[in-house]
C-alpha cells in the first residue's frame, strides 16, 4: 500500500484547499484596501454602494427640477376674499439605466507545477486533509494570489478611467462587454453622447443630463475642440467651473488629474502675476511647523498621490493611471495627462451587484487536464444620478 507524507492532498481537495486559502487571503487583503497610488479606485471603493441582483439594469433616479407651482396669495384690500391658489401635478424625476458588466481573473495550477513545489496529488491519498496541508498549499498559493489581486485592482482601475470602448489591458475581451469608465460618463464636448439611456443635452436653459468642461474653447462650448486652458487662465476657469458644480448638486469632493495639470496649476499658483500664490497655495505637512509646505515629495493625506496642492480646501490627488490611459487610449481627441476632474462622490457611484462584490471561484477541473483552477469575479457598474454635477478642464501642454 502506498504511503504518503502530509503534504500528501487528494484530487478532490486541491480544488477546495485553494478555494479557502482564497477567501482568507480575500478576506485579510480585500481588494477594497486600494493602494495609494489608485486614487480614483480607491475613492469609488470607499463609497461603494451593493445593487440588488436579479435585474438587466442598474436604476438611478434622476431630478429634473422642482416642478414649483409656489405663489404668493392674500386677501384682497378692503374685502373678505383671498385669492385661489392652484395645485399642479408634478413630473420631475426620470430613470437612468446602466448595464452592468462582469470581471474575471484567474490562475490555474497543473499537477506537475504542484508537484515541483513538492505537494504530491493522487487519486487515493486521504480526503480531508489537514491543516499541514493548506499551509503548504497557501505557501505556493502567495504569489499567484498576490498578483491576482494586484493584476486585478490595476485593470479595474484602469476600466474606471477608460470608456468601454477602450482596451484597459489584461486578458482578451469584447468591447461591448467592458463596463463604462469616466471617459463615457464625464467627457469634453460630450453632447449627444448617451449615457444611462439618455442622451445628454447642450448646456442651455433647464439641462440637467451633462457634465460641465473646458477644454480652452470657453466653459461647456460645443463647437470645435479647443488647444487647452492656458496658465494664465487656468485658476479663473476652474472656479467658473466649481460654480457650475456647486450650483448643481453641491461642492465636488474628489479632484484627480494629471501629470501636465498638476504642473500647470502650481506653475499658476506661484505667478504672482496672476495672484495665485495668495489664494491657492497648498496645506500645511504634518510633519513641518513652518505654514506651508511647496515640496510634492512629501506626503500627506493621500500618500505619494498627494501633490501638496488643493482648490477650494479639497486636496488635488495626482492619478499616475493617467499616463497608462494616453499609453491605451493614445487616439483621444484630450490627452489625459492634461486632464482634471472635479468629481462628486454623492452622484458617481460605484455600484457592485449584491453577492458579486470580488467573490473568490473554484471551476471543476476539466476531465482531460491534470490541472485546478481558482477565479476572482466582480459584476457591476460606474453609475451617476446627476452629471451636471461633475466638470473637467483640459489645459494646454
Amino acid at each position: 500500500m502506498a504511503t504518503y507524507n502530509n503534504t500528501a492532498l487528494h484530487t478532490d481537495d486541491v480544488a477546495q484547499l485553494g478555494y479557502v486559502a482564497l477567501n482568507n487571503y480575500l478576506k485579510n487583503k480585500p481588494i477594497d484596501q486600494v493602494a495609494q497610488e489608485r486614487p480614483l479606485l480607491k475613492s469609488l471603493m470607499a463609497k461603494k454602494k451593493p445593487w440588488g441582483g436579479g435585474q438587466q439594469y442598474i436604476v438611478e433616479q434622476v431630478r429634473t427640477g422642482y416642478g414649483s407651482n409656489m405663489m404668493w396669495f392674500g386677501d384682497t384690500a378692503g374685502k373678505n376674499t383671498t385669492d385661489a391658489v392652484t395645485y399642479n401635478t408634478r413630473d420631475t424625476v426620470r430613470q437612468v439605466k446602466y448595464s452592468w458588466a462582469s470581471a474575471h481573473d484567474g490562475f490555474q495550477f497543473t499537477e506537475d507545477f504542484l508537484l515541483g513545489n513538492g505537494i504530491i496529488v493522487t487519486d487515493s491519498a486521504p480526503r480531508n486533509s489537514s491543516s499541514a496541508n493548506l499551509v503548504q498549499l497557501t505557501n505556493v498559493f502567495n504569489e499567484s494570489m498576490d498578483v491576482l489581486r494586484l493584476g486585478f485592482e490595476e485593470i479595474l482601475d484602469m476600466s474606471l478611467h477608460l470608456s468601454g470602448a477602450v482596451d484597459p489591458g489584461g486578458g482578451a475581451d469584447s468591447a461591448n462587454k467592458r463596463i463604462n469608465g469616466l471617459d463615457s460618463i464625464i467627457k469634453i464636448k460630450g453632447t449627444a453622447d448617451v449615457v444611462g439611456g439618455l442622451t445628454k443635452t447642450a448646456h442651455t436653459g433647464s439641462n440637467y443630463w451633462n457634465n460641465h468642461w473646458d477644454d480652452g474653447s470657453g466653459v461647456n462650448d460645443g463647437g470645435a475642440a479647443g488647444t487647452g486652458v492656458t496658465q494664465a487662465n487656468l485658476i479663473k476657469n476652474m472656479e467658473t467651473l466649481w460654480r457650475k458644480c456647486q450650483t448643481n448638486g453641491g461642492s465636488p469632493d474628489i479632484i484627480i488629474a494629471g501629470t501636465t495639470f498638476v504642473d500647470k496649476f502650481r506653475a499658476a499658483c506661484l505667478d504672482t502675476s496672476n495672484n495665485g500664490m495668495s489664494r491657492y497655495m497648498v496645506q500645511p505637512t504634518q510633519q513641518s511647523t513652518m505654514p506651508w509646505n511647496m515640496d510634492p515629495s512629501v506626503e500627506i493625506k493621500n500618500g505619494g498621490t498627494f501633490t501638496g496642492l488643493e482648490f477650494m480646501g479639497i486636496p488635488i490627488l495626482w492619478d499616475p493611471s493617467f499616463s497608462k490611459c494616453d499609453t491605451q487610449d493614445s487616439g483621444a481627441t484630450y490627452a489625459w495627462e492634461r486632464r482634471c476632474y472635479f468629481l462628486n462622490s454623492k452622484h458617481l457611484t460605484l455600484r457592485p451587484i449584491e453577492g458579486n462584490d470580488m467573490i473568490a471561484r473554484k471551476p471543476p477541473r476539466e476531465h482531460n487536464k491534470y490541472a485546478y483552477y481558482w477565479g476572482l469575479t466582480w459584476r457591476g457598474s460606474l453609475t451617476s444620478n446627476r452629471l451636471n454635477a461633475h466638470a473637467v478642464l483640459w489645459c494646454t501642454a
